[in-house]
């Protein structure tokens, strides 16, 4: 005899509502990991550029004899580095730094002066940064062109 009508063997509205609500939870498990590895990420690649910044311009300012500076302005969420003197304008060393967004700066602008021939300061402060692992202090030596980011 042939049957019209077999039964259905389907899944329940439940059935489906719970497999939807566990992938839905382990999706949103990498997404988290993500967003914090990024920020992560964003902060050591930041101190690598500042370390690496700062270290252009001291070696400018001792090899090549000018002077040059680090510009620093927390409102515009920058770092600058630039070799002063109007023939070094276009200098391949200048070159803006950004913080990011998970990276602050307290303090006021500040400017530090890298003399020419010996790449130490003029002036000395410390840079105070609030990351998500908590404070970051550049520290400057006195009489010196050696820093300290710790």
């Amino acid at each position: 005899m042939i049957t019209f009508f077999a039964k259905d063997d389907g899944f329940t509205l439940i059935e489906v509502l719970l497999v939807l609500a566990l992938v839905s939870l382990l999706a949103t498990f990498p997404v988290m990991h993500f967003a914090q590895l990024k920020k992560e990420t964003e902060t050591q690649l930041f101190f690598e550029a500042l370390r690496s910044g700062i270290t252009l311009i001291q070696t400018e300012a001792v090899v090549n004899d000018h002077w040059t500076n680090m510009e620093v302005r927390p409102t515009n969420r920058l770092i600058r580095f630039r070799v002063t003197g109007t023939e070094n304008t276009d200098h391949p060393a200048n070159h803006i730094l950004y913080l990011p967004e998970s990276i602050s700066l307290y303090g006021t602008s500040k400017e530090y002066l890298f003399s020419k021939s010996s790449g130490n300061l003029g002036n000395i402060n410390e840079l105070n940064f609030s990351t998500i692992h908590g404070r970051v202090t550049v520290s400057f030596q006195m009489g010196s062109g050696r820093f300290v980011i710790e």
